[in-house]
């Protein structure tokens, strides 16, 4: 009975503004494992939207297209990632990065150290943005804040708190723009890191190096 309605199913996410590709996809793989495992009942499939075997010959035919479609935005998100990240060497470059692009951009920072490292995807003011598993085994999380003004200690207090509900070792507020001096004074002692837009910018570049020698070196 559900699988007759795939046309709907498959179509729902596009009420949702972010992913809509990759949730019609999540969809799509759900209701094909439904359909391989009817394949084995003896009783032919009903329809009464579109006729079989029409129906499942556009299902697959849906299905082609949105993985088709998945892997060039893909392809095309990573290539446009890289021209914009290989230029950046102001804070206005930073600003004009995306959110995504700008915690992308901490994931391979981290990464370029040999650190596993992955967004979140979360949304939210005192949330973690990236995770991090050290290859010393300990993990640290990390907010991202695009921001052009100062991030003060309220922020910072509150991503304390997060980091003791996490459980993380240690923690980093990695923004565009500056800390308060008040914010800089609070995290004395605590293991919280606070990296400005400058900071930040060099410490990009220091990982962009290392990354390419590693590169040359393994070639």
């Amino acid at each position: 009975m559900i699988f007759m309605l795939w046309p709907l199913l498959v179509l729902s996410p596009i009420q949702r503004r972010r992913n809509v590709i990759v949730r019609m996809l999540v969809v799509w793989v759900l209701l094909a494992a439904m359909r391989a495992f009817v394949f084995f009942v003896p009783a032919p499939l009903a329809s009464f939207l579109i006729p079989e075997p029409i129906s499942t010959i556009l299902f697959f035919v849906v299905g082609t297209v949105l993985l088709a479609v998945r892997v060039g935005v893909g392809f095309w998100q990573r290539k446009n990632f890289r021209k914009k990240v290989g230029s950046v060497n102001s804070v206005e470059d930073l600003l004009n990065l995306s959110p995504t692009e700008y915690e992308n951009m901490v994931v391979e920072l981290y990464q370029a150290y040999g650190h596993q490292a992955r967004r979140t995807g979360a949304t939210g003011d005192h949330g973690v943005d990236v995770v991090i598993q050290t290859k010393n085994g300990e993990k640290w999380v990390v907010q991202c804040k695009r921001w052009r003004g100062n991030v003060g200690e309220p922020i910072v207090r509150d991503f304390y708190g997060t980091m003791q509900h996490e459980k993380a070792d240690k923690g980093a507020v990695i923004t565009a723009g500056r800390f308060t001096q008040q914010a800089k004074e609070w995290v004395k002692g605590k293991p919280i890191y606070l990296y400005d837009g400058a900071q930040f910018i060099k410490a990009w570049k220091r990982a962009k190096e290392r990354k390419e020698k590693a590169q040359s070196s393994a070639a």
